[in-house]
């Protein structure tokens, strides 16, 4: 395995308990001993990789975990010093190869039985990019039809939902830019569950992708349904905009979120029409937040997909649809996706939608951009018709 970085940041509550202190490599990359324990911990590996932690423990005391099963494994073994004195835990989080998403596990000390945790550890993995190709657009065939067909149309084609993961960079994206013609921004998940949680960290992210041009949108993808209580007012205002998709619905029974692309996760869907109900009012829900994007509409676990048309209803696209014009939010058209069908997208522009357009991406990969030109073609959309944030209207954005 690679050489694997491994970054500690410390939250301000924690430090008063415990000191943060790096943690010391033992072998290969792969292997760490923590003295002292950071609060949080972000660790990158190869889709399919693990890494191993290294823990002090007290006499008595035994590290516990929480994660899901459906993205990891994760065993931890308890080695006792001698003479019954305080040892270590060797815990091991191995990652499913087929999991690109970061993957949360939460380690805790127990003091015993129905006692407080006495010490905790939130580590966040994360798929590191192996060799990939260029990450700049081919200046050929679709991409420069696309181009030549925005620039025609009066439409500044942005991509909103670049995310800065798996490689990618800021930096990245505003070569990438520089070079297509297709504007880039810099988007981040948030989450309890997602490396972005606290104010501080968010902050962070909207400062280093400022640094790579300060004219660059910088947005986020909110992945907790009360995201806008934990986000202050300060913070959120270095945003420019706010993404949100329909995914994660629901709770396992360890208290995880439920995640829809997942098959295993919703092993319980049961009544296919109940559940769209459900679903339906999820949409409206997130739609009811202040959001700005409603990314990868039209969504549907594996299991539903086939029954698109069926669960898909005008009715149901209608109430989806005139919540986001109600509400001045995007309906996102997602390169790569095999929703937004060409019903959708049609009864959407009919009710006075505005568009967006973006990859969702995974690594620096540059993705097939044809679908936003078929959705442009299909919909004759113009400048009036694509989704800008207030704030960046002046700058053509």
């Amino acid at each position: 395995m690679k050489s694997m970085k491994i970054v500690l940041t410390a939250v301000a509550a924690a430090l008063a308990l415990f000191a943060s202190q790096a943690a010391e490599e033992i072998r290969n990359g792969s292997e760490y001993a923590l003295k002292g324990l950071p609060a949080e911990m972000t660790a990158s590996v190869q889709r399919g990789g693990t890494v191993r932690f290294l823990l002090e423990e007290s006499a008595g005391h035994a590290w516990e975990a929480a994660f899901s099963a459906n993205e990891c494994a994760v065993t931890v073994e308890h080695r006792t010093g001698d003479g019954g004195a305080p040892g270590r835990a060797a815990v091991t989080v191995a990652k499913h190869a087929s999991v690109q998403t970061p993957v949360l596990v939460e380690m805790r000390l127990a003091r015993g039985k129905g006692a407080k945790p006495a010490k905790a550890l939130r580590v966040v993995v994360y798929t590191a990019p192996g060799e990939v190709p260029d990450f700049r657009y081919p200046m050929d065939g679709t991409v420069a039809e696309l181009v030549a067909e925005c620039k025609a149309r009066g439409i500044t084609i942005t991509d909103w939902h670049l995310h800065i993961r798996g490689g990618m960079t800021p930096e990245m994206a505003v070569a990438r830019e520089r070079a297509s013609g297709i504007r880039s921004s810099a988007m981040e998940n948030h989450g309890r569950e997602w490396e972005i949680f606290t104010n501080a960290r968010l902050r962070e992210f909207a400062a280093a992708a400022r640094k790579a041009n300060p004219d660059m949108p910088v947005g986020i993808q909110v992945n907790d349904r009360d995201w806008f209580r934990q986000i202050d007012p300060a913070t959120r205002a270095k945003f420019d905009y706010i993404l949100a998709d329909t995914m994660i619905m629901g709770k396992l029974p360890n208290g995880r979120d439920k995640r829809l692309w997942l098959v295993k996760d919703i092993a319980d869907i049961g009544d296919p029409e109940k559940w769209m109900d459900a679903y339906v009012a999820h949409n409206l829900q997130i739609l009811s937040e202040p959001i700005s994007i409603l990314a990868n509409p039209t969504y549907l676990p594996a299991p539903l997909a086939p029954m698109y048309d069926k669960l898909w209803t005008d009715e149901r696209m209608k109430a989806v649809i005139s919540k986001a014009v109600a509400r001045g939010i995007a309906i996102e058209v997602q390169a790569g996706s095999k929703f937004q069908t060409e019903r959708f997208l049609k009864l959407a522009k009919k009710m006075g939608a505005k568009f967006s357009f973006g990859t969702n991406n995974f690594d620096p990969r540059p993705k097939d951009l044809s679908r936003w030109l078929e959705a442009i073609r299909l919909l004759d959309l113009h400048g009036d018709d694509i989704w800008t944030p207030a704030c960046l209207r002046h700058m053509n954005y």
